[in-house]
């Protein structure tokens, strides 16, 4: 039995020291070169006893470092348990030996192990030099995203292969290449080695100028953000446009923003030429507004400060808002009521400032029974989490593991309904983030993310911004209602499965333009049957397949970080307002779906949350 041992542990990869030191010695001996070794010779005298050595001080160092170990294998959203029962998840499961064989790892061995060995020394990495530079709280942030990544990259390698053609395919209309699935692993791997390399190489040089030519070094440290902001009162509002054709309404949204009492400053962020706008009525307006040093819009001008047409311009870091809450709106609306945005979304982000804040939040579906089960997992956990703390603690929820090259996994997405429960995302008009994630969202490492961006059709800046955030944070969006009644008239709570403010099936927000859909039921096929033309926004009708061209570019964007986040709450979570709903989203929804005031627990002294920032 010892010596079985001994040459298991001459055949792993921490006798590959040993084995080469031999082979190096026979080759470089007067003797005649001996024959390779087989399997089942013994090995040498001192080869035994080094490799004992090797093998007890292996034990001892797993038996007084295994947490230590064990947080770079499984990250805290992941304890042993939970593990456990992922891998035993999904039909027709058997179990399997989880060994990196040619059966279950389709790479070539080599080239899984050097990945295995990249991961391994950026989450090992000496920090000293981060320490130095000021990036140690970057370097934790992407070591986290890092960590989670492998952990899932590990799931999905231990279940079994899918057999045959999968029941769905991602839809693939246009021509753009797919991100690739857990692609974020090497992107932060190489991020942080550069850290590490350059900014020794910088610390060498006795700290003149750069490491390298590379403009990535100049680029600013980021730091998340906390997870409240309880100081913060006032909030800057973020519009983006590039057409004068616009601009009547958005010059009515601007003075609607402007005139709230918790607006600090509102950014215009102008994506074409400062001439389109002086040629306009409208538009020398608001180049009034921005000479006007009294007044609180300013304008910024992207391919002034050296950017393009990018819908990302309006997350750019140079817009610095003054204020650390960043609330966003469409330069077509809808612009939800200040009761909605001040009064409970602004509220709601102090107290949960480390993750998006959404009024119009989209959920992503998932299809097979063992990525259900994980979220309604990772739901059950997020609601035990705010109830236990009374806001969105400091502790990671977990993530759903997305296999789609192995067990065919894939996502919808789901652009029938504006849940409460279940959201996995946000549109961009109405969501509050923290100024911080400006800085995260325009890395360097992020770069080939921004690319996927420009280059797809639908440019889902809006699917990335929400992947970003809730990998960084570790926790899924919150979402708010964008429909806020005064008082406690119209509520309708005599237990009813619907309250009156949830049947309509399409509500008309701004205008008469911007419609949406308010049924909470959860039912793909009733509306594809007939129902999809005419109860969802206008860009699914009126450009040629832009639902899947969504659902495609979802598929790209999660499988680029490997996970899904598990979903928000509602506004109603705790309280007796939460009512379960197996086929919503989330399994649960809020009723009234658009409540009252004095029905928000975040602002009503007692409430769940209010404490945080009482």
């Amino acid at each position: 039995q010892l010596d079985h041992a001994l040459h298991l542990i001459y055949s792993s990869t921490h006798c590959q020291a040993m084995r080469r030191a031999e082979s190096v010695a026979s080759s470089s001996s007067s003797r005649p070169a001996a024959a390779a070794p087989s399997s089942s010779s013994r090995l040498s005298g001192p080869a035994r006893a080094i490799c004992m050595v090797i093998a007890f001080l292996l034990c001892i160092t797993l038996w007084m470092l295994g947490s230590l170990t064990m947080g770079h294998s499984y990250p805290p959203d992941y304890p042993t348990d939970i593990i456990d029962w992922l891998r035993l998840l999904g039909k027709n499961y058997k179990q399997k030996d989880t060994s990196r064989d040619g059966d279950d790892i389709e790479s070539d061995d080599d080239e899984v192990q050097d990945e295995i060995e990249m991961v391994d020394d950026a989450l090992d990495a000496d920090e000293s030099a981060a320490v130095a530079s000021g990036h140690l709280d970057e370097v934790h942030a992407f070591k986290a995203v890092l960590s989670r990544a492998e952990t899932n990259r590990m799931i999905c390698n231990s279940l079994p292969k899918r057999s045959g053609p999968p029941d769905k395919e991602v839809p693939r209309i246009t021509n753009v290449t797919m991100l690739a699935e857990f692609g974020i692993i090497n992107a932060l791997s190489e991020w942080i080695g550069k850290v590490k390399e350059e900014r020794h190489e910088v610390s060498g040089a006795g700290g003149a100028g750069n490491a390298t030519n590379d403009d990535n070094t100049k680029y600013p440290v980021c730091h998340l953000p906390p997870p409240t902001s309880c100081e913060t009162t006032t909030y800057t509002a973020v519009f983006m446009s590039h057409a004068t054709d616009r601009l009547k309404k958005l010059v009515g949204g601007i003075k609607d923003i402007c005139s709230r009492s918790a607006t600090e400053e509102v950014i215009v962020v102008w994506n074409s030429p400062r001439s389109l706008l002086e040629s306009d009525k409208l538009g020398r307006e608001l180049l009034e507004w921005d000479t006007d040093p009294s007044h609180k819009m300013r304008m910024f001008f992207s391919l002034e400060n050296g950017l393009e047409n990018n819908l990302l311009n309006r997350y750019h870091p140079l817009i610095s808002p003054k204020s650390e809450a960043v609330m966003y709106f469409d330069d077509d609306g809808p612009f939800f009521d200040e009761r909605a945005m001040s009064h409970v979304g602004l509220e709601l982000w102090r107290r949960n400032a480390d993750v998006q804040n959404a009024a119009f939040p989209r959920n992503l579906r998932v299809l097979s029974d063992r990525m259900k089960k994980l979220q309604k997992h990772g739901m059950e956990a997020n609601i035990r989490s705010i109830l236990a703390a009374g806001a969105n603690e400091d502790t990671d929820i977990p993530f759903t593991p997305t296999c789609r090259d192995r067990t065919g996994d894939i996502i919808e997405y789901n652009y029938f309904v504006f849940p409460q429960f279940g959201a996995n995302m946000a549109l961009p008009s109405g969501s509050i983030i923290h100024r911080n994630y400006l800085c995260f969202i325009w890395h360097p490492a992020l770069e080939e993310l921004r690319r996927y961006i420009r280059e797809h059709h639908t440019h889902p800046d809006d699917q990335t911004v929400s992947a970003i955030i809730s990998q960084l944070s570790g926790k899924p969006p919150r979402a708010f209602p964008r429909n806020v009644k005064d008082g406690g008239a119209g509520v309708n709570l005599r237990g009813s499965e619907k309250a009156p403010n949830s049947t309509a099936k399409r509500r008309k927000l701004f205008s008469g333009e911007f419609d949406v859909i308010d049924d909470a039921a959860d039912d793909h096929d009733y509306y594809v049957a007939g129902h999809v033309n005419q109860h969802h926004r206008r860009l699914l009708w009126q450009q040629k397949n832009w639902g899947p061209m969504r659902e495609e570019a979802a598929n790209s964007i999660i499988g680029y970080f490997g996970s899904l986040n598990a979903g928000s709450v509602g506004w109603c979570v705790g309280t007796e307002y939460q009512k379960k709903r197996p086929r919503s989203p989330g399994g649960y929804t809020c009723e009234p779906e658009f409540p009252t005031l004095d029905l928000i627990p975040w602002i009503k002294p007692g409430g769940i949350g209010y404490d945080t920032c009482p």
